[in-house]
């Protein structure tokens, strides 16, 4: 026993993810599409539709409108300085630091835990209802009771290897009156937990009673028993002290949590129950701006500081995050009272640990940071309160239209009830998963980024209870959490989540209208990190090289074609579009341009380069996509966000090019078309693999004939013709009487 103990504590339960992700992305290499920016297909449906925005900003009676703000909605805004000044256009904080480099002050506080027993009756009994089977409801009466009993579920969970083996050295489930209780397992786990946490002592006499009544609320005797487990295991105490002890020995283990593997030594749960630090973030849906947040944390009794003030955090103080919008720390004299008060009961204040923050408050800023129009897609919920987060930093954002959330699933009415409860009303939220629509889907049309949160690990997170309580208590989660080793199940979900990182990823880069992604993870291992980032990266851009190659082979085999049906026709009888026709007209020109006008100098014609070569083809800038810096939006200085500190793990994507669908892109549009002369795009050459639509209805017009179709084609250069001209003609009248 002791020497399995041993190896446990040396192994690494994440050095199965690499081959695992090898196994799967094989899997998933061979059953990949992509569409592209430069699809023709796609294109056109871009122009048509901008088509129809600028004929609405045409007949607006606002002649200041333009093509981007007739979906525009102006926001009010919760803190105007903070909005304006942390980050600008494609340029992080350090393009405008001063000289004199101000430094970010920590919001934490040095944290020692007891020595004495950490948990109390009511919270043992809580934490006994949830592990019944099944468990018995719980009415917490505040946040703070509700992360206390998950915080002691969570330790037991992860203690739960070295309890089975004490259970086992003594032969507890052996005897025949002890076999009754090995359905109630989960529940022997935390009586002999909390018993070895008051280090095997008895309980003070004064509180027998209590213990008595709390427990048989919490209906710990079982139904068949006279006796409680706790009094049960009262009576081995001394056996099983000796068993833990001797493990302990046996490998020199100076304090239990050495018995454990390496990622479950740390007390991470327990330094965060500890942590007198309350950190969460102002509703502006409900707290309408910062002046206003100010006034009621000052009426509570608090000192507010500013983000850039200097002074410690201190009892009683609270302080402005220098780097997340909205986030704020706070010390009150008593946590439990501070859940219980009208800031938290009525939802103005959302408590929310800070490695949920980074995420958000870097994706609200990327649409100001790439000039982008357009709408936001979140690919999955790892946390509500997050998601809220998000929403409310959208709330002071003018540059996204529509904030859409998939991956809700049964938690859907759940989750629609808990934003309506805090005020969120700029979200919409879907139970389908993201992964689960075809390439051809016409549902992301609009969108132009992509949050990225599959499932992950959640290994870097500093407290995992915060994730817990923001899914409304998953115990699944927790049993996940504290994993010894991976066993062959484990293995599996281990394989399904790698497989929607790659999926989610892969639809993500697969659509020509996105143009970045923000990826996040909470995750210390490199496999669902920079390898799968890396990984996706190179098969997307390589897929798109591909496409453009097999373009090229298309093209050439047409031309192929028409020369060899060419060659069958006699020259005479030919029209001017043929290779042959082209190849004596060219001719032709050549020697007429080399010979000149009667007294000029000939001109010597340069031969332009011709890719003949498959190897020359290479991937237009918009097609591709390539890794960036993630803008730092600390209002000090840049690297204040570092992985390894805040728990997050985010690389940021996108195409090397931008697509900007504005007016320069309708008016490129339409030169191209030729709608104001000769296109300027080759008909001949051949076109990118069209985009099929779902569930769209026939076009009214399929059953029609040819002279219908030519018709409605007239018609159509009409339309874009006028919208034009209005265009032209308002753009003129705004200049002329500029210039007047």
């Amino acid at each position: 026993m002791s020497n399995q103990l041993f190896f446990l504590s040396l192994a690494d339960i994440f050095s199965v993810y690499p081959a695992i992700f090898k196994e799967r992305s094989e899997q998933l290499r061979k059953t990949k599409q992509i569409y592209l920016p430069s699809d023709e297909q796609w294109q056109d449906k871009m122009y048509f539709m901008l088509l129809e925005i600028q004929r609405q900003v045409n007949e607006s009676s606002d002649v200041n409108i333009s093509l981007k703000d007739i979906d525009k909605r102006d926001k009010p805004v919760f803190d105007p300085e903070r909005i304006t000044t942390i980050i600008s256009p494609g340029v992080s904080p350090n393009g405008r630091r001063s000289r004199v480099l101000r430094h970010c002050h920590a919001t934490t506080v040095r944290i020692r835990l007891k020595a004495s027993a950490r948990w109390n009756l009511p919270t043992i009994a809580n934490a006994a209802k949830l592990l019944r089977k099944p468990p018995l409801p719980v009415n917490f009466q505040n946040e703070h009771e509700m992360r206390l009993a998950y915080s002691l579920i969570y330790d037991v969970f992860r203690y739960k290897t070295v309890l089975c083996n004490a259970l086992s050295d003594v032969g507890f489930f052996q005897l025949e009156d002890h076999q009754k209780y090995i359905k109630d397992e989960q529940r022997i786990w935390l009586m002999l937990f909390e018993l070895y946490d008051r280090h095997f002592r008895n309980r003070n006499s004064e509180l027998h009673e209590q213990q008595a009544q709390l427990y048989k609320d919490a209906e710990v005797p079982p139904s068949a028993s006279r006796l409680e487990l706790a009094e049960v295991l009262w009576r081995h105490r001394i056996r099983l002290a000796a068993s833990i002890s001797r493990m302990r020995i046996a490998v020199g283990a100076l304090r239990l949590s050495q018995l454990l593997p390496i990622h479950l030594q740390n007390e991470k749960v327990a330094i965060a129950a500890a942590n007198p630090v309350v950190t969460g973030w102002i509703n502006p849906f409900l707290v309408r701006s910062k002046v206003e947040a100010d006034k009621i944390l000052v009426e509570m009794g608090y000192t507010v500081h500013g983000p850039d003030d200097e002074q410690p955090l201190l009892e009683q103080h609270c302080k402005w995050d220098n780097i997340c919008p909205l986030v704020i720390s706070v010390i009150p004299k008593d946590r439990s009272e501070f859940t219980k008060s009208p800031l938290m009961t009525k939802h103005l204040f959302i408590m929310q640990d800070k490695n949920f923050s980074y995420g958000p408050a870097i994706m609200s800023k990327l649409m100001d940071y790439f000039q982008l129009y357009g709408d936001i897609l979140q690919t999955h919920i790892d946390s509500p309160r997050s998601t809220a987060y998000l929403a409310a930093l959208f709330y002071s954002v003018n540059r996204v239209n529509n904030f859409y959330v998939y991956g809700a699933g049964a938690n859907l009415k759940e989750y629609r009830r808990y934003m309506e409860s805090i005020g969120v009303n700029n979200i919409r939220l879907f139970g389908d998963a993201f992964t689960s629509f075809p390439m051809e889907s016409n549902r992301f049309r609009t969108v132009v980024g992509v949050f990225a949160t599959p499932p992950n690990s959640f290994s870097a997170i500093s407290d995992p209870i915060d994730l817990i309580c923001s899914r409304g208590g998953d115990l699944s989660m927790l049993e996940v959490l504290t994993e010894a080793e991976v066993s062959d199940e484990g293995k599996q979900r281990v394989g399904c989540i790698l497989e929607e990182q790659l999926l989610t990823l892969t639809m993500c880069m697969s659509r020509p209208q996105i143009q970045f992604v923000l990826y996040q993870t909470h995750s210390i291992v490199s496999t669902e990190n920079e390898d799968m980032v890396q990984h996706v990266l190179q098969v997307i851009n390589k897929l798109a090289l591909e496409k453009h190659r097999q373009a090229y082979r298309e093209l050439k085999r047409l031309e192929a074609m028409a020369e060899a049906e060419a060659a069958n026709i006699p020259a005479a009888a030919m029209s001017k579009e043929s290779p042959r026709k082209k190849e004596k007209l060219t001719a032709e020109d050549k020697r007429k341009s080399q010979l000149g006008e009667p007294g000029e100098a000939a001109v010597p014609v340069v031969p332009l380069p011709r890719i003949d070569s498959i190897d020359l083809i290479c991937t237009p800038d918009i097609d591709e996509f390539v890794l960036d810096t993630v803008p730092d939006i600390c209002i000090n200085q840049d690297n204040c966000i570092q992985h390894q500190t805040t728990g997050s793990f985010l690389s940021l994507i996108r195409r090397r090019s931008l697509t900007h669908l504005n007016e320069k892109y309708l008016i490129s549009m339409a030169e191209r078309r030729g709608l104001f002369g000769k296109p300027d795009r080759d008909k001949s050459k051949s076109r990118a693999v069209k985009l099929q639509e779902i569930n769209e209805p026939p076009p009214p017009d399929a059953n029609y004939d040819n002279s219908s179709a030519t018709s409605r084609a007239a018609g159509q250069q009409a339309l874009e013709l006028s919208v034009f001209l209005q265009y032209k003609i308002v753009k003129y009248s705004e200049a002329s009487l500029w210039c007047n």
